[in-house]
């Protein structure tokens, strides 16, 4: 792959490898998983991820193969466009055993990348670092890979900046107690940031209306830009009654809740067949 190659990786990404690393098994060093995303020339935009689970030791490496397949099957019914483009580990540095795992993506990318997530938070720090890799050989005879840092970058609104920062807020007491009350904060540190929020558009919302009145009224020369702008604005805005709009509210809601149930049921049959030890294939 060209040197010249960049990351874009999305928050949620970065949100479900620390996940995955607190909910990872007793003793079990890191995490490692599949990027998906696309590719648009020398930029790879990292959009989704998902855990693979594996063993390692000094010499040799297994991972979970029909997992890896089973989870790119349902991705891909949800998501065509996306495809795999590497694949993620969490730690402070690369490991020996990582020219095996890049191996095995090799053959499931054509230039896979390998995105590297600090979770030790050092310097209270969030590292993201982000390679490629090349086969230095002599010869016909492969010697070594070598992985070569690419430059990587975190891309968010401002809606998803509130889950990074809570992300990066962490949780470093792990007494229950100290867990509650910063789950606590977080949450009405989010109110008040929609509070916030639901003020700005208020008063933005006044504004508008205080200037189309004055236009009316003859008090303010009206601008035709400004007109127009509003004219398309209002109509974007669905005229709904209040009984229909309380009624979609109430659906959405409840459909936010059901996506987060389905979500903590496929952790939980994760979990169950890591410790049943379900298909664990060597990678060589």
């Amino acid at each position: 792959m060209a040197a010249s190659v960049s990351i874009r990786v999305h928050p949620v990404v970065l949100f479900s490898i620390c996940d995955a690393f607190t909910r990872r098994k007793e003793h079990q060093d890191r995490v490692i998983g599949t990027l998906l995303g696309v590719v648009d020339g020398n930029v790879i935009e990292v959009k989704n991820c998902y855990v693979v689970p594996h063993n390692e030791s000094s010499e040799q490496v297994m991972v979970d193969v029909v997992h890896h397949k089973t989870m790119f099957d349902l991705h891909q019914r949800v998501a065509p466009h996306e495809v795999i483009v590497g694949w993620f580990a969490t730690g402070p540095e690369l490991y020996n055993s990582d020219a095996l795992i890049q191996e095995f993506y090799s053959k499931e990318s054509a230039h896979p990348v390998h995105i590297v997530v600090d979770t030790t938070l050092r310097d209270d720090k969030f590292a993201i670092q982000a390679y490629t890799s090349r086969v230095l050989s002599l010869g016909d005879k492969t010697l070594a890979t070598e992985f070569v840092e690419i430059p990587c970058e975190t891309i968010f609104g401002d809606i998803e900046r509130v889950g990074a920062e809570l992300m990066l807020t962490g949780f470093n007491d792990p007494s229950p107690e100290a867990k509650k009350d910063t789950v606590n904060k977080s949450f009405n540190d989010e109110a008040e940031t929609l509070a916030a929020s639901m003020q700005r558009l208020a008063d933005l919302v006044a504004r508008a209306s205080d200037y189309v009145d004055s236009v009316n009224s003859g008090k303010v020369q009206g601008d035709p830009a400004i007109g127009r702008y509003l004219a398309d604005t209002l109509a974007l805005v669905p005229h709904l009654a209040k009984p229909d709009f309380e009624r979609l509210f109430n659906e959405s809601v409840q459909d936010s809740m059901m996506v987060t149930y389905l979500s903590d049921l496929l952790r939980a049959h994760v979990a169950l067949a890591e410790r049943l030890g379900t298909a664990a294939l060597p990678i060589m």
